[in-house]
């Protein structure tokens, strides 16, 4: 009995010295109709769990004017029903000094993101970063250290990251020290806008990405561009510079995403890639109409591109959206995808 009433009272005290929120989002995602152009089959009425690590669908958070943390889970499995709760995104963050955050756990680093593609963790914004078949092309790491240094617009801050459960850095007796991943961040923030940079390296030091960002606003328009720098391992160097534009006018919105790379030994056409994602939407009837165009290659010898048309809206507490979908490639395929959020 003692030790129930001391739990409760450490709960009671943790609430009057905390700022405790919750929030959650489930998600579900449906395929009424789908013709695969490919193998020439047709399915219908498919449904599935659709929430997944980027979805976070329970977050909580604690804080303090000196102290934090946040704890966020998602459906393990990718997703597939059934599967256990796994934790994502541990953090806990304290503040020695007024102007320096010290971050454990996992962290967020990137420079600017499109949306509309809604892709998440890139260095480079958008999710046309890759070159080459590794799982490095998508990011940041997202676990280990960080201190963050904040004063008068300015942003500094130093990672050094790794897995879970794993050093930054370890030599065996007659080895070579091996290193994890390193990163460095500065930005301003000013009257003109933002600026960014960031050096990212990974695998002591054998693959490396320089980039350099900056987004502002221009009346109704928003822009950001990035430059990017990449050497992996023994691989050719790429450089990549991607552009977006975002535009609201009355109940029309417009975003149109670039993003252009090429490994710098042979520059020639045949090796660039351009990506290009835009979305047009009109607000009606308390959602909006949409229409949407994803190309990963605009250079590419064989034009291949998808196209979808919905409209997404609000029913109460739940967002939904219902839509049209073709890929055209080799052969065109036709789908009917909905989804169905709720998030409080």
């Amino acid at each position: 009995m003692k030790k129930i009433v001391g739990i409760i009272a450490a709960l009671a005290m943790a609430g009057a010295v905390f700022a405790v929120d919750f929030s959650a989002g489930f998600q579900l995602k449906a395929d009424l109709f789908h013709y695969d152009g490919a193998t020439e089959g047709v399915s219908a009425m498919k449904l599935w769990n659709e929430n997944t690590k980027d979805d976070k669908p329970f977050i909580f958070s604690l804080n303090s004017d000196r102290v934090g943390a946040t704890f966020k889970f998602y459906d393990g499995a990718a997703g597939k029903l059934g599967s256990a709760l796994e934790g994502h995104a541990y953090n806990i963050w304290f503040k020695p000094f007024d102007a320096v955050k010290i971050d454990l756990g996992s962290q967020d680093i990137a420079l600017n993101k499109e949306h509309v593609t809604w892709w998440k963790g890139n260095i480079i914004g958008g999710k046309m970063t890759s070159f080459f078949d590794n799982t490095w092309g998508n990011g940041i790491g997202d676990w280990g250290y960080k201190a963050t240094f904040n004063s008068d617009g300015f942003t500094v801050a130093a990672a050094l990251l790794s897995a879970d459960n794993t050093a930054w850095m370890s030599k065996a007796k007659d080895g070579d020290a091996a290193i994890g991943e390193t990163v460095l961040y500065a930005g301003y923030a000013a009257d003109f806008g933002n600026v960014n940079f960031v050096l990212d390296a990974k695998n002591t030091f054998k693959n490396l990405k320089i980039a350099a960002g900056y987004s502002g606003s221009f009346g109704d328009v928003s822009i950001f561009t990035d430059v990017m720098f990449w050497k992996w391992e023994d691989k050719q160097n790429i450089l990549s510079v991607d552009f977006d534009a975002r535009t609201s006018i009355d109940s029309i919105g417009l975003e149109a995403y670039f993003n252009w790379g090429a490994p710098l030994k042979d520059m020639s056409s045949d090796n660039m890639r351009l990506a290009c994602y835009a979305k047009a939407s009109y607000g009606i009837a308390g959602g909006s109409l949409f229409l949407k165009f994803e190309d990963d290659n605009l250079m590419a010898k064989k034009f291949a591109a998808d196209f979808t048309f919905g409209y997404d809206g609000n029913l109460g507490a739940m967002s939904y959206e219902v839509a049209a979908a073709i890929n055209v490639a080799d052969k065109t395929s036709f789908s009917i995808p909905c989804y169905f959020r709720i998030g409080f």
